[in-house]
């Protein structure tokens, strides 16, 4: 069979598409408007999901004396979007790696625009939480699923880049919930302000339900469950959207770059995730999104309760929290420029470790200057952290499981942030908000040494040699 270097396949030829072809198709499209086009789309669905999660914190700050809310329904309400992603990210991760990247984004966003917008209108607090809960389901599935699709288009020298570019967009959602969150407060236009917060939160999915109709499914996936022809087909589709783009001929596929044996066809096995070195994987993953996401959470969803603990008013506690929270998306934007540059695993450990020093500042400092300084490196630190995490997570597992074992770690994550407002909370009451600072600064340094204990390298590596040199058998 005769390969050309546009992608075809000679006449007379059956199409050969497997693993192997598909990975080296994919490495030699230049990277440009076609792959900006697929992280913007992809992007502005994180950006839902994390107004959602950071909605939380400005709910509870709102909705506690205005309803008079007990610790445990403060708690409720923030963690209840956390128990739905957990739900979401376990059960529909797994969906994903069955019926495909494409039609589980489409689900997903459905079942939060429909559960977002219902939540706008709730007579109570427990309808609220409900709703939220709900909503939460579609929102962690679909940020289980944007390192999978990512990482499974973006040539390997800019996978981590653009995945960084995805999560910049979405972190851009805490300073507005901040900014936005501050005047809407206290306000009433036909309804109350904080419910014109929800009917934000879900007023853009409709369009992007719309542009997202024409999303590729992954060649990837498709080989993964034997659909080559389809897989053929699509990788047809946006080779000649590239080259229409370019003006220019494709460089002919590099085999040579990859490694020579990839069985993506096997059947898929949860229990090969925790078998040889792809435990190893499991465990570095499952650390960043577990201990280090409760962490993590620990200070961004509480922020605002924090500075009022600080002796802070709830107006200038939301407009200092978005002042801290712009960096946030700086945080995410370094990630991207950096990422090519330092090996991931490493940049993982760094930024947990400096992350934990901020928090400490914040903790101990005084004064504005100090407070909202150290708040905003915190946030620049920690969300550098956060893109690497999904960035690593894109890249470590099988094709076949990669849905399905993002979904776990993920699922887990939320699990534990789940617990975060129940136990921060509670430990602010307790014991002020210096005690919540200091447990999720040693958190940090946990996850920091068991990533670097168990994880392995992956910047510049295609996902082919990724999964060769973390088998999932023993």
């Amino acid at each position: 069979m005769t390969l050309t270097p546009g992608g075809s396949t000679a006449a007379a030829d059956p199409p050969r598409i497997d693993a192997l072809t598909t990975a080296a198709r994919r490495e030699r499209l230049p990277v440009g408007a076609w792959h900006w086009k697929l992280t913007a789309l992809v992007g502005i669905g994180a950006f839902y999901e994390y107004f959602e999660v950071f909605l939380g914190g400005v709910l509870a700050a709102v909705l506690g004396p205005l309803w008079q809310l007990s610790t445990f329904e403060k708690a409720s309400l923030i963690g209840s979007v956390f128990l739905g992603m957990f739900v979401g990210a376990l059960t529909l991760g797994r969906v994903a790696d069955r019926v495909g990247r494409k039609k589980m984004f489409l689900i997903n966003l459905s079942i939060y625009l429909a559960f977002s917008l219902l939540a706008a209108f709730s007579p109570n607090v427990w309808f609220l939480i409900a709703c939220r809960f709900v909503a939460g389901i579609g929102g962690g599935a679909e940020a289980a699923l944007i390192p999978t699709y990512l990482g499974e288009f973006i040539p390997r020298h800019r996978r981590g880049r653009y995945i960084g570019y995805a999560f910049t967009i979405a972190f851009v959602a805490y300073p507005i919930v901040a900014l936005i969150g501050a005047p809407l407060a206290g306000a009433h236009f036909l309804i109350d302000g904080w419910r014109w917060l929800l009917v934000l939160g879900a007023s853009g999915i409709v369009v992007l339900l719309w542009m997202r109709r024409n999303l590729p499914e992954s060649p990837r996936w498709l080989v993964s469950v034997n659909r080559t022809a389809d897989a053929d087909a699509e990788l047809r589709k946006i080779e000649d959207e590239v080259r229409a783009r370019t003006g220019a001929d494709l460089p002919a596929p590099d085999y040579t770059a990859l490694p020579p044996e990839i069985d993506e066809q096997q059947k898929a096995k949860v229990a090969d995730l925790f078998r040889g070195n792809t435990r190893n994987a499991m465990i570095a993953v499952g650390a960043l999104w577990t201990i280090g996401v409760l962490a993590y959470y620990g200070f961004s969803s509480l922020a605002p309760v924090l500075l009022v603990d600080k002796g802070y008013d709830i107006t200038k506690s939301l407009l200092y929290t978005a002042v801290i929270a712009v960096g946030y998306p700086l945080g995410a934007l370094t990630a991207a420029i950096i990422a090519e540059k330092l090996e991931r695993r490493t940049l993982a450990v760094g930024t947990a470790l400096a992350t934990a020093a901020a928090g400490l500042v914040f903790d101990y400092g005084s004064g504005d200057a100090v407070i909202t300084g150290a708040g905003f490196a915190l946030g620049f630190a920690s969300n550098i952290h956060s893109s690497c995490t999904n960035m690593y997570a894109s890249e470590v597992f099988p094709t076949r499981l990669r849905s399905t074992a993002i979904g776990l770690c993920y699922g887990s994550g939320r699990l534990f942030a789940l617990l975060m407002p129940f136990l921060g909370l509670t430990i602010l009451d307790a014991f002020g908000g210096s005690t919540v600072l200091l447990l999720s600064a040693i958190l940090f340094i946990i996850t920091a040494a068991l990533v670097w204990i168990f994880g392995p390298k992956t910047t510049g590596r295609s996902l082919e040699e990724i999964a060769e040199a973390t088998p999932t058998q023993p």
